[in-house]
């Protein structure tokens, strides 16, 4: 009876200690080549390697419902769904496809995951505030209809240029279902890698995502291909990273960037996937 309970006592733990580790899912531009044309073929591969699921981007509403549920079979998640949200003309406008897809995506908890462009205020200008904040209240509405998040994804070069816009942008909104994403490596771009466990601080009560990749320390932003890496490659610790996400309470879903990324798609990720089995064990 006494080995019984105690055999079930290391089950939970190992259960507990599983549930407590952040999902891990791979951007879609990770999965592009000669043998992944197609959508079932990158679930397939993101499947095989082991990560929790996918992002994908604005498409094709048939599409996206398409990696929804291959997704959804494969007992994965289609995490979030990239697009653009404009401040023109003393409005936002988007695409008009994300209404059907965030439709789509009702009781999913799969997140809007929006950069914000302007060509009317320059990068990180709160002029444009007021706006975006209109606009954001309004496709929170939406989203909230359906059961759905909105993580602001902060893009170097872009009006919101940094996480520390798109918390203020957030904040302005004021919606519960509204928050923001940690990229590391936009951060980096930006050229505050020593300021990112402070940043992390900064984002914390509104962060929905986070995500990282592998870099080297000192890049500057001009180098592109030192900044994005396989998590197994570069010289940046990433730890940093995962340690000030555990410290902060941190328990949303980590993407995996991919971009511009040169190689074998499985070679690459597999490699990822071996760097993040050792680093997330700080997150346990």
């Amino acid at each position: 009876m006494r080995t019984a309970i105690l055999t079930i006592i290391i089950a939970l733990a190992a259960v507990t200690a599983n549930a407590e580790t952040n999902p891990f899912f791979v951007f879609d531009n990770g999965l592009r080549g000669e043998n992944l044309k197609t959508i079932a073929s990158q679930l397939d591969l993101a499947k095989e390697i082991g990560f929790a699921g996918i992002a994908w981007r604005t498409d094709a509403p048939e599409r996206v419902k398409e990696v929804l549920d291959g997704s959804k079979r494969r007992g994965m998640k289609c995490f979030v769904i990239y697009c653009n949200l404009e401040l023109k003309d003393g409005k936002m406008v988007y695409d008009p496809r994300l209404k059907e897809i965030i439709a789509l995506c009702k009781s999913t908890d799969t997140m809007i995951w929006p950069n914000m462009t302007s060509k009317q205020f320059k990068n990180s200008d709160p002029a444009g505030d007021d706006i975006a904040a209109a606009g954001l209240r309004e496709l929170a509405d939406l989203c909230d209809a359906n059961g759905l998040r909105i993580a602001i994804y902060p893009h170097v070069n872009v009006w919101v240029h940094r996480v520390e816009d798109a918390v203020r942008v957030a904040r302005k909104v004021n919606r519960k279902n509204v928050g923001v994403t940690f990229n590391l490596c936009h951060a980096l771009l930006d050229e505050a890698g020593p300021r990112i466990p402070a940043l992390i601080e900064e984002a914390a009560p509104l962060m929905f995502v986070a995500t990282i990749n592998g870099a080297d320390s000192g890049a500057s932003k001009k180098e592109l291909p030192r900044i994005i890496q396989p998590l197994d490659k570069g010289t940046y610790d990433v730890g940093i990273v995962l340690r000030k996400l555990k410290a902060v309470g941190f328990k949303g879903p980590i993407g995996l960037q991919c971009y511009n990324i040169k190689g074998d798609p499985k070679t690459l990720l597999t490699g990822s996937m071996n760097a993040w089995r050792k680093l997330s064990d700080v997150l346990k």
